[in-house]
């Protein structure tokens, strides 16, 4: 196995030009993850008009207080997210072209304040998950970057000669593996650790992220070599495999949520890896972690051993089937 390791440097090291690009993107993703992150606050505008003031807490909601109703096409342009009418006897109105939830939130930010703001604090990512999640799709597409020694090998029909040789054909893929889990860990980490060194806010402890990252890294290499021992062409390999990526982490919540959690659909996207490891990962900082939870970090788990073990069975038959031919 360690053979394999040292090889895979070696060659990558003769394309070290890709090598490096590669790094790069991946620190530069990252880092970008941390800045965006802490600076994407996200608010809803309100106006509030009539003598008293709506009691809206400032971290949520930018208010800006009116003495006349502003215009309905207000609400149209996107000026103001919502308009409150406050009354003398302490009742209220809301317009807004919004959804529902909207003006759901808005009353029972008025109302009860701190019942609100607990409720937010629970239903809202914090920061380390966001940062978590904006770096999830880059880090998952760097497994079929690195994968195609393994696809060139495939190629060149170097795996057909491990079949023959003294390395057990398990301990060639892993080597693999390896390999590649380092290289999108390493770097993606040593970013975090930098963040946090210079006092910016990651939301999580380096332990933390220690853990995240390295399933997500094992995540990314398994898939990858899972989708590559399907295929002899790297290119066809590489193309399916971001291409998937892309898809199930925006569905599975990388950036925003795009489902409502009491729906059908968003239960059958648990399936997907990227929405448990979020699930975990927000549980996790909010100190509010279950069962169910930590079952679906065992899922991710299980299901990066079955992709492993679907990659070695499927590239050995394979060669074997042709040998035998």
């Amino acid at each position: 196995m360690l053979t394999i390791i040292k090889n895979d440097w070696k060659r990558m090291w003769e394309i070290k030009g890709a090598l490096i690009l590669a790094v790069c993107l991946t620190i530069i993703s990252v880092a970008a993850a941390i800045l965006l992150t802490n600076k994407a606050v996200v608010k809803g505008n309100i106006a509030v008009v009539g003598e008293s003031k709506a009691n809206l807490d400032s971290h949520y909601f930018d208010v800006t207080y009116l003495k006349k109703k502003p215009a309905e096409s207000k609400l149209i342009q996107n000026r103001y997210d919502a308009v409150i009418t406050m009354k003398k006897d302490g009742s209220f109105t809301i317009d807004t072209i919004k959804s529902d939830d909207l003006r759901n939130e808005l009353e029972n930010a008025i109302q009860n304040p701190e019942a609100f703001q607990d409720t937010k604090m629970q239903s809202e990512r914090r920061i380390g998950t966001n940062i978590f999640g904006y770096m999830m799709m880059f880090l998952l597409m760097q497994g079929s970057l690195y994968a195609r020694l393994f696809a060139e090998d495939k190629e060149k029909h170097v795996a057909e000669r491990i079949l023959v040789s003294p390395i057990p054909f398990h301990n060639y893929i892993f080597g693999h593996g390896i390999f590649m889990t380092s290289l999108i860990f390493i770097p993606s980490f040593l970013v975090v650790a930098v963040a946090s060194i210079f006092g910016i806010d990651i939301g999580f402890s380096l332990l933390q992220y220690a853990v995240l990252i390295g399933v997500l890294s094992l995540l990314s290499t398994a898939f990858a070599l899972f989708v590559n021992s399907f295929f002899n062409v790297s290119d066809t390999a590489n193309m399916i495999c971001n291409s998937v990526v892309v898809l199930t982490s925006v569905l599975g919540g990388s950036f925003y949520s795009v489902t409502k959690e009491s729906s059908i659909f968003n239960k059958l996207l648990h399936f997907l890896p990227q929405k448990d490891l979020l699930a975990f990962a927000d549980a996790w900082e909010k100190n509010s972690m279950t069962n169910m939870k930590q079952y679906e970090l065992i899922y991710v788990i299980l299901l990066i051993v079955v992709l492993l073990a679907i990659a070695v069975l499927r590239t050995r038959r394979e060669y074997i089937y042709s040998r035998s031919e």
